[in-house]
């Protein structure tokens, strides 16, 4: 018999993608999806287990409020996501919700969220077990749900489709405001040298529909990026990838077995620091990333 469940995960947008793995693990039960009203695009509605997908902010006209669930997986420990937690009925909660007006989470979410910033042990400790995990994000949520992760893919809109030409390299040299640190400073550079190795450099934009960024992206054969939403994407459309990580978990992401990593040497001192730390920046050269692109580029293209 099938379960209904809520899956409460609003951003960021690349966090949304790499959740959407969820969808394979309750295969044969009855999803309500809430996130941000600008994340809505980027998910699979042919998933036939995907029955609504609700912005968080027209939650209360929904109707969602008067219905009963299964199962409710909270994933965002912010205030409001919480609060929604804690406000729909459900047999089963599982992550954040509020307690005294305090942000908390079910002992059995604690290996995620004891990383994150609403975590029992205050950020320090937080930051230190965020240091030391040696798991992906998918391999500790399949594992906090009772199961195993096997290389399950990530699902966007089947009409976005992987097409590039081999000669085409996309780069992504943006990040949010938050994090500083990701955008590389030698972007430029290697645009150049690619281009006089003979190749054709995108750069990417933002688009007024966000399938229009998908589908830019899957126009190319190749991505540099830092951790970003443009590496989900590039992932989800299994297009080879380099990835710079400056200030985040590279171990938090699976590469699928289609991603080059290149890990700052500095990566401690700005790890998830929200200011910017050059050092972590500065200690990676164009040689780096020329190399990371020649080795992945002798694994898929020869």
């Amino acid at each position: 018999m099938s379960r209904k469940i809520v899956i409460i995960k609003i951003g960021a947008t690349g966090d949304v993608v790499r959740t959407t793995v969820l969808l394979y693990l309750f295969a044969n039960d009855e999803i309500t999806w809430i996130t941000a009203k600008h994340n809505i695009a980027i998910l699979p509605f042919k998933q036939p287990n995907l029955k609504k997908v609700i912005a968080i902010d027209d939650v209360e006209q929904s109707g969602i409020l008067q219905d009963t669930f299964d199962l409710v997986i909270s994933l965002d420990d912010d205030f409001k996501c919480a609060t929604l937690a804690s406000k729909i009925k459900t047999k089963q909660l599982f992550g954040a919700y509020i307690k005294d007006d305090k942000i908390v989470y079910t002992d059995d979410s604690r290996e995620w969220f004891d990383m994150g910033l609403s975590s029992r042990f205050g950020k320090v400790r937080a930051d230190e077990l965020k240091w030391q995990n040696t798991f992906s994000f998918q391999e500790i949520l399949f594992r906090m749900l009772g199961a195993k992760f096997n290389g399950e893919q990530y699902l966007i809109p089947e009409d976005v489709h992987s097409n590039g030409k081999p000669n085409v390299i996309g780069i992504e040299d943006r990040a949010g405001a938050r994090w500083p640190t990701k955008m590389w400073n030698q972007f430029p550079q290697l645009a150049e040298h690619l281009k006089r190795d003979g190749y054709e450099v995108v750069f990417f934009k933002e688009r007024e529909h966000l399938k229009d960024y998908l589908q830019d992206i899957g126009n190319t054969s190749l991505i540099i990026s830092g951790d970003t939403l443009g590496m989900h994407i590039a992932l989800a459309l299994k297009i080879p990838i380099v990835t710079l990580f400056t200030c985040t978990s590279a171990v938090e992401i699976y590469g699928y077995n289609n991603m080059e990593k290149i890990v700052s040497a500095e990566l401690q001192k700005a790890f998830y620091k929200t200011e910017y730390i050059p050092e972590a920046v500065n200690c990676i050269s164009l040689n780096d990333v020329l190399k990371a692109i020649n080795r992945f580029k002798k694994v898929k293209f020869d």
